[in-house]
C-alpha cells in the first residue's frame, strides 16, 4: 500500500512542478553578406508536408504575415506528388509583396515531429531558389518556405536560444511562471514589444527574421541613440529585394524592463519604403534575436504578453 501512495506522490508531484512539453528542435544558418560571415543569420525548422518523405524545412519568421510555401522552391515536388498538387486552392487567396496567391488547401504540417494539424497554406508564386528536380530526394534538408505567426494564434510559444529548440503550448508551463513578462502590442500577428530607450518606452516589432541586428531603425533615429560615425555597412536582402544598411555604435542604455540589453550597434537604411512601414506600424523600429541569445522567450499571444527568462 505504500509503494501505491509513493506512486500518487510522484505523479502529482510531476504535474505540479513541471508540465512536459513536446520540443521541436531548430537550427541556426550561417552565410557571408558583405564579405562577413554571421553564423546566426536565420533560423530553420524541420517539416514535413503531407507526410512526404523529404527533408524540408522552413525559415521561423515572426516578421511574416502567414506561413507560406515558395513557388519556386515547390515546384518539382509539386511535379511528383500530384496529391500535394491538386490541393492548390484558387478560391483561397493571400497577398504578399502586393500580389495575389492561392493557397494549399487542407495541408497536413509538422514542425519536427509535432504536428500542427490539417492546414491551408499560401504558395507565394515565383519566389524562392528553386530546387533542382534529382535533388529533392537527397538527405540534405532544402529549404522551401516560411514559418509564420500565424501557427501560434492564441497559444503560447516558448523559444529556447541556448538550446535550440522551441515548443508551443496552451498553459504557460510552471517553470516559466516566473520570468519577467510584460505587455505586447499586435497587429496581423506580429508583436510589438515595449524596450526602454534612452529612457523612454518604444514599440519595437519583435522579428525573428531579422537575427543580423539588435535594432534597426531610422537614420534619424539611430543618431539619436549613436555616438553618429559609421563603423559597419552591409548589402542585406529582404523578400528579394537588395539595399544598403549602415552601423552606428549605441550610447545609450537599451532595457527590457529591468534587464539590460547588451549594448551593441544599432543600424538605419535610408529606404523611404522602410521608414514608412516603421510610421504605418507606429513602432521606433525592429528588434530580433540578438538581444535574446542566452535566454527563454515566452510570447503568450494568448494573454498579449512577451517574457524573458
Amino acid at each position: 500500500m505504500r509503494h501505491f501512495f509513493v506512486v500518487i506522490f510522484l505523479l502529482i508531484s510531476a504535474t505540479s512542478f513541471g508540465q512536459k512539453l513536446e520540443w521541436i528542435p531548430f537550427n541556426w544558418v550561417g552565410d557571408s553578406i558583405s564579405g562577413k560571415y554571421f553564423d546566426k543569420l536565420a533560423i530553420t525548422i524541420p517539416v514535413t508536408l503531407d507526410n512526404l518523405p523529404n527533408k524540408m524545412n522552413m525559415q521561423f519568421d515572426l516578421g511574416a504575415y502567414e506561413t507560406m510555401i515558395y513557388g519556386n522552391s515547390i515546384k518539382h515536388y509539386l511535379t511528383k506528388y500530384s496529391e500535394l498538387n491538386n490541393k492548390l486552392d484558387t478560391t483561397l487567396k493571400f497577398r504578399v509583396q502586393s500580389q495575389t496567391n492561392y493557397k494549399f488547401r487542407g495541408v497536413a504540417l509538422k514542425l519536427g515531429s509535432v504536428s500542427f494539424g490539417s492546414r491551408n497554406i499560401g504558395q507565394f508564386k515565383n519566389f524562392g531558389d528553386v530546387i533542382p528536380a534529382d535533388s529533392i530526394n537527397t538527405q540534405t534538408e532544402k529549404s522551401i518556405g516560411t514559418i509564420g505567426p500565424d501557427l501560434f494564434e492564441n497559444r503560447i510559444l516558448i523559444i529556447d536560444y541556448p538550446n535550440k529548440r522551441l515548443s508551443v503550448t496552451s498553459e504557460l508551463p510552471k517553470q516559466f511562471s516566473k520570468a519577467y513578462f510584460r505587455q505586447f502590442k499586435i497587429k496581423d500577428g506580429r508583436i510589438k514589444i515595449p524596450i526602454t530607450i534612452n529612457g523612454k518606452d518604444e514599440d519595437l516589432m519583435f522579428d525573428t527574421g531579422s537575427s543580423l541586428f539588435s535594432l534597426i531603425t531610422t537614420t534619424e533615429r539611430a543618431n539619436e541613440i549613436s555616438t553618429k560615425p559609421i563603423i559597419d555597412s552591409l548589402k542585406i536582402s529582404s523578400w528579394g529585394e537588395y539595399y544598403m544598411v549602415y552601423g552606428q555604435p549605441i550610447k545609450s542604455k537599451i532595457m527590457f524592463g529591468q534587464k539590460q540589453l547588451n549594448q551593441s550597434v544599432v543600424y538605419f537604411d535610408k529606404r523611404k519604403e522602410n521608414e514608412n512601414s516603421y510610421k504605418n506600424e507606429d513602432i521606433w523600429g525592429v528588434t530580433g534575436n540578438a538581444y535574446f541569445l542566452d535566454n527563454i522567450v515566452i510570447i503568450d499571444y494568448k494573454n498579449k504578453r512577451f517574457g524573458v527568462k
